[in-house]
């Protein structure tokens, strides 16, 4: 075992000291930098107050979905939405120019204005659908025959946001 150590050793250090001057290590080691792909043109969301850039204009959902499309494909890393009043949330990402979609993330219990979601997804479309928000009304419970028990009632608050955020990274050599 201590044989093993020893060669390691030297060759990890190699490594490090030779390996921090490559172009690939310091793609890695140093951030990028983050940009707002919702504002670049050609994006679309249901409610385009959204993504305006401006944290003043109100948009509500449509109904319980907030879609978002992308002119292409882009990497998405991070995802904020700020000034809401959604407590729960799944966010889906469409695939391959269909209309199936595939969960990415979930927010469950959020009493929070902003949300943030981290994830790494590659998409052109993503659609929030919102389960919860915080200005629900509870109704009274009803017997259903379906499943054979008392199933509690809720009516959903009207879903809103003053801005939707979608974080992708730009390396050093686009800028």
């Amino acid at each position: 075992m201590r044989r093993y150590l020893y060669l390691f050793l030297p060759l990890f250090a190699c490594v490090i000291i030779l390996g921090c001057q490559s172009k690939a290590i310091q793609m890695l080691i140093e951030p990028q930098e983050s940009i707002n792909l919702a504002l670049e043109k050609g994006v679309t969301c249901s409610a385009s107050e959204m993504i305006d850039g401006n944290l003043k204009t109100l948009g509500y959902a449509d109904g319980r979905w907030i879609h978002l499309r992308l002119p292409k494909k882009k990497t998405i890393h991070r995802i904020v939405i700020r000034g809401t009043n959604i407590t729960d949330a799944i966010v889906f990402q469409r695939l391959d120019h269909t209309e199936r979609s595939q969960a990415v993330g979930q927010v469950q219990n959020n009493r929070s204005s902003v949300i943030g979601l981290r994830t790494t997804v590659v998409t052109d479309a993503l659609h929030i659908y919102v389960g919860g928000t915080s200005e629900d009304k509870r109704k009274t419970a009803e017997y259903s025959p379906r499943y054979g028990i008392i199933v509690p009632e809720k009516e959903l608050g009207k879903p809103f946001a003053y801005e939707v955020e979608l974080y992708g990274f730009v390396s050093k050599d686009k800028r």
